[in-house]
C-alpha cells in the first residue's frame, strides 16, 4: 500500500473516495465498525478496523511499506495524533496531518468556551434546564459524573449496540438517548432541540464537516445557549495541501477539484423552462454548467444537451425523475456535492419538484424558477394568464365540460395532439361549438405555431411535439350555490327532490370542489346534477336500482353537460362497495336498508358528511332509531314549502309534502 490514512472521520473517507479514483491503493485504519460500515467498497482501499496502540501503528507502517501517513483523525483526539506521529517517527516514515476546515460561527460574548467536557459539566451543573449534548460518548462520563441531576442529559451518539449500552451503564434511561447517524441538518438539529425542551446545546467546535454551523444556528434560532469545547490548537494541512503534498511522495498527478471536496452538497431544483437556452433564466444555467450530476427525464435531458456551451464531459447525466431513487442513487455516491434536478416547465407549476424534498427531508432544496409554458404562451395569443383557470391534462384525468362552463378562460397543459383532438370532439358532442380554441405547438422553438378557431378546426389536427390549449367560453357563469330549476331535468316517472327541498339538501352537504359525492336512491339524478355543478374537480357516484333512473340519470347529465357524474345501477348497499371512499353522501331513497347503508358509508370513511330526506313518519321513526343505535349526532330540520300556481287571474299555493332533513356530520 502506497498510504496509510488514519481516521474514520469525514475528511478520511473524503481522502480515501480520492485515492481510490485516481487508483492509488492505500489502507485506511477505522477505530470502530461504524467507521467501517459508512465506506463505500473499492478494490484500492483496505480497510483496517480496530483501536491502535503506538507500537502496532509503527508495525503497520513496516508490513505496508508504504510512502507516506496521512493523520485523517478527528480534531479532538489528541492522544491518538500523539501517537501516530511518534509511530512514524520510530520508522521513520513521512507524516502529514489533515486538519479539519473552521467555521467562524463562534460568539465569543454569548457563547459559554470551554476547554474540556469536565469544565463543561462543571459549569451546567450550577444552571437549570434540559441540556442537549453533542459531543459523543467518549465525553459522557465527565456529563453524568459533573451534572448532580442527570434527568437534565439529552445525548446524541452513534446508533450502535456498544454505544448504547455504554449510555444504558452510565444511568441514562432510553428517552435521554438519541441514536443517530448524520450529518444533520439545521431542522434536524432544531427539531431535536424542541423535542427535548432543551435550555443548553454542548457541543464541539468540530467545523464545517462535523455539522457545527448547523447546529450552531438550530439553537441560536430557538435562543437555545451554546456551550462550546474548543478545539485543542495543532498545525497542519488543509485538504487541498494534502494532495498537494501527495503528489511528489507518490510521483503521482492526483486529479481532484480540491477546493469543492470540502464543499456542503447542495441539491437545485430547476426548471427549463421551455426548453431552448433563450428562456432559461441566467441563474439557472450558471447552475447548471457548475453542476457534479444531471437528473432528469429523457426529453429533459436531451433539451439541456442541445443547449450550447451549458453542459461538460465531466458532468454526470442520470435520466431519472423519481425523487426517491434519485435519493437512492446519490447514497452511495457522496463525492458528488452539485446535484441539479431538473424539471420541465416551472417548478411550482404542475410540477414533481414538490416531491423532491420529500425525498431530502434534512436538506435544504435550492428551487430555480423557469419560464412556464403559460405564461409564454400568453405573451403569443396574446391574453392575459391571472384571469385564467389553470389546469393540465398530462397524465391525469379531469372535469372538462363542467370547468368549461364554470371558467370564462381555461389555459390546459396536454400532453400531444391527441389530447387536442379528444377535447376538440368532448367539446363538439356537447354541442359547445361557440368556444374558442387556441392551441400552441413547441413553443419557443422554430417550428412553434399558435392556431385559433372553433373546436370542429382541430378534429383532424396532425400536429406533433408539445403542446397547450386556450378555450374561451363567453356564457361561462361561476355557479356557487345550487339552485337549478326543476324545468332544467328531464323527468319521466322516477320520483324527484323538489327544487327548495334540493337546495337546501345540497347546501347541509358542505361540499368542496374536490367531493366524492355518493347520491344513494338518486331517481332522476337531481341532486346529483347540483352536486356535480359544484364540485368541478369531484366526482358525484348516482346510485339508482330502478334501470328507467339510470336512463334519466345518463340523459340529465348529458343535457347538463356534467361529465363527473357516474351512474351506478345496483341496490345499495351492495352497489357501494367497489365505489371510492365518499366525503358526502346523500341518502333520497334506501329500500329498506338506511342502516346497513349508514354501516358501509362510514366503515369506508368514518368523517363522511351525511344527508338524508324522508316524508313518511314511519322512516323517520326508523332513522331516530338507527342514529341512536350507532351513537350518531344529528342536525334534523322539518321543511314545509309551497309553491304558486295559476289559477284563472288568481296565484294559489299548492303545498309539497313535509320533507325531514336529516344531517350527520
Amino acid at each position: 500500500m502506497k498510504v496509510i490514512i488514519f481516521g474514520g472521520t469525514s475528511e478520511g473517507r473524503m481522502l480515501s473516495e480520492c485515492l481510490c479514483r485516481n487508483k492509488i491503493a492505500h489502507t485506511l485504519c477505522v477505530a470502530t465498525d461504524y467507521g467501517e460500515e459508512v465506506l463505500e467498497p473499492s478494490e484500492y482501499a483496505h480497510v483496517l478496523q480496530g483501536r491502535l496502540d503506538t507500537q502496532q501503528m509503527a508495525d503497520l507502517i513496516q508490513s505496508e511499506q508504504c510512502l507516506v501517513v496521512v493523520d485523517a483523525t478527528h480534531p479532538y483526539a489528541v492522544e491518538v495524533s500523539k501517537n501516530i506521529r511518534k509511530a512514524c517517527e520510530m520508522t521513520e516514515m513521512k507524516y502529514l496531518r489533515f486538519l479539519r476546515a473552521e467555521e467562524a460561527v463562534i460568539d465569543v460574548k454569548n457563547d459559554v468556551i470551554v476547554s474540556s467536557a469536565a469544565e463543561a459539566a462543571a459549569y451546567l451543573d450550577g444552571q437549570e434546564g434540559a441540556i442537549f449534548l453533542t459531543t459523543g460518548s467518549k465525553e459522557l462520563p465527565a456529563f453524568t459524573a459533573g451534572v448532580h441531576e442527570t434527568e437534565r442529559l439529552f445525548v446524541r451518539v452513534l446508533p450502535s449496540v456498544q454505544v448504547v449500552a455504554s449510555c444504558r451503564e452510565l444511568g441514562l434511561e432510553g428517552k435521554q438517548i438519541c441514536a443517530m447517524q448524520g450529518p444533520f441538518s439545521e431542522e434536524m438539529n432544531r427539531a431535536l432541540l424542541q423535542q427535548t425542551k432543551a435550555s443548553w446545546l454542548v457541543t464541539k467546535d468540530t467545523g464545517i464537516t462535523g455539522g457545527f454551523p448547523e447546529k450552531v444556528r438550530a439553537a441560536r434560532s430557538l435562543g437555545v445557549r451554546l456551550v462550546i469545547i474548543r478545539r485543542p490548537e495543532e498545525s497542519g494541512l488543509d485538504y487541498e495541501s494534502v494532495l498537494q503534498a501527495l503528489e511528489p511522495v507518490l510521483k503521482q498527478k492526483i486529479e481532484g477539484n480540491f477546493a469543492r471536496i470540502l464543499e456542503k452538497r447542495t441539491i437545485s431544483c430547476i426548471g427549463i423552462g421551455m426548453g431552448t437556452l433563450d428562456t432559461l433564466t441566467h441563474e439557472a444555467a450558471e447552475t447548471i454548467r457548475n453542476a457534479d450530476i444531471l437528473f432528469g427525464a429523457k426529453r429533459i435531458l436531451e433539451s439541456v444537451e442541445h443547449m450550447p456551451g451549458l453542459l461538460h464531459e465531466s458532468q454526470e447525466r442520470v435520466e431519472e425523475y423519481r425523487s426517491a431513487q434519485i435519493a437512492e442513487y446519490l447514497s452511495t455516491r457522496p463525492h458528488l456535492t452539485r446535484i441539479v434536478i431538473l424539471m420541465s416547465g416551472d417548478v411550482g407549476f404542475y410540477s414533481g419538484a414538490r416531491l423532491v424534498q420529500d425525498a431530502f427531508p434534512d436538506e435544504k432544496i435550492d428551487y430555480y424558477c423557469g419560464i412556464s409554458s403559460v405564461v409564454y404562451f400568453a405573451s403569443k395569443v396574446p391574453t392575459s394568464w391571472q384571469d385564467a383557470k389553470l389546469l393540465s391534462a398530462h397524465g391525469r384525468s379531469l372535469n372538462l365540460l363542467n370547468c368549461v362552463q364554470r371558467y370564462p378562460k381555461i389555459i390546459m397543459i396536454v400532453s400531444g395532439v391527441e389530447d387536442v383532438r379528444a377535447i376538440c370532439q368532448e367539446l363538439v358532442e356537447a354541442e359547445m361549438t361557440y368556444v374558442h380554441v387556441t392551441v400552441g405547438t413547441n413553443l419557443s422553438y422554430q417550428e412553434e405555431t399558435v392556431t385559433s378557431g372553433t373546436p370542429e378546426a382541430f378534429l383532424q389536427a396532425e400536429t406533433t411535439g408539445l403542446h397547450i390549449m386556450l378555450i374561451e367560453n363567453p356564457q361561462a357563469k361561476h355557479i356557487i350555490v345550487p339552485g337549478m330549476s326543476d324545468e332544467s331535468f328531464v323527468r319521466g316517472k322516477v320520483p324527484m327532490t323538489k327544487e327548495e327541498i334540493r337546495i337546501l339538501s345540497v347546501a347541509k352537504l358542505q361540499l368542496t370542489e374536490d367531493s366524492i359525492v355518493y347520491d344513494v336512491g338518486a331517481g332522476t339524478g337531481s341532486v346529483s346534477m347540483e352536486c356535480a355543478r359544484l364540485c368541478t374537480n369531484g366526482t358525484v357516484y348516482a346510485v339508482e336500482r330502478n334501470p328507467e333512473g339510470i336512463a334519466l340519470i345518463r340523459e340529465n347529465s348529458k343535457k347538463l353537460r356534467l361529465s363527473n357524474v357516474k351512474a351506478i345501477e345496483g341496490l345499495a348497499p351492495e352497489a357501494l362497495m367497489d365505489l371510492p371512499a365518499p366525503t358526502h353522501a346523500f341518502i333520497g331513497g334506501s329500500a329498506g336498508n338506511m342502516g346497513e347503508i349508514l354501516d358501509v358509508l362510514r366503515a369506508k370513511n368514518p368523517s363522511v358528511r351525511i344527508v338524508i330526506n324522508t316524508i313518511a313518519l314511519e322512516s323517520i321513526s326508523e332513522v331516530m332509531q338507527l342514529l341512536k343505535e350507532r351513537g350518531y349526532d344529528a342536525d334534523i330540520v322539518q321543511i314545509s314549502a309551497a309553491k304558486s300556481r295559476v289559477l284563472g287571474r288568481y296565484h294559489m299555493m299548492t303545498g309539497l309534502n313535509p320533507v325531514y332533513i336529516i344531517t350527520i356530520c
